[in-house]
């Protein structure tokens, strides 16, 4: 009984520790730039000029390096106003090429585990704004001056 019990709590701690979560995606016309947030209260429906697009895709609360699942980490280029994810720590330190690192933005897998999918990165260098999704429908090779950059990692689809 003692070995159900503990079993079961194991389950259950693993369940709320490694838990998916919506990455919500939002963009600003003016600036005409995207940002990605596991917080909706940070701009909910819309605000302050951002407005909701919806789910990008679903992403892990913590950290399980021995998963695959690793920090996806959020910078900031204060001149551009443009937002970098990446897994890659050492691509921007604590910041480079004019980006500063604001902090980890979520959870994903480094590598294409069962039930994830791809998260594509695109970037558009006219308005120098970075793009995320799971839907190569959405941009496919490049489109309206975004182009195709490389794959950020692995979430679950929305």
């Amino acid at each position: 009984m003692k070995k159900i019990v503990v079993l079961t709590l194991l389950v259950f701690i693993s369940f709320f520790a490694f838990s998916q979560q919506p990455l919500y995606r939002y963009y600003n016309a003016k600036a005409q730039k995207h940002y990605y947030t596991i917080n909706f209260n940070e701009f909910g429906n819309g605000a302050n000029g951002w407005a909701l697009e919806g789910t990008a895709c679903m992403v892990l609360n913590a950290e399980d390096r021995q998963r695959g699942v690793v920090p996806f980490l959020r910078y900031i280029n204060p001149q551009s106003g443009d937002h970098y994810y990446t897994i890659h720590r050492r691509e921007l330190g604590n910041g480079a090429n004019d980006y500063t690192l604001e902090g980890t933005a979520c959870y994903i897998f480094k590598f294409r585990t069962e039930g994830t999918v791809p998260l594509l990165e695109y970037y558009n260098n006219r308005t120098g704004d970075h793009f995320y999704t799971t839907d190569k429908r959405e941009l496919g090779r490049g489109f309206e001056g975004y182009q195709f950059s490389s794959v950020a990692g692995f979430v679950f689809h929305k």
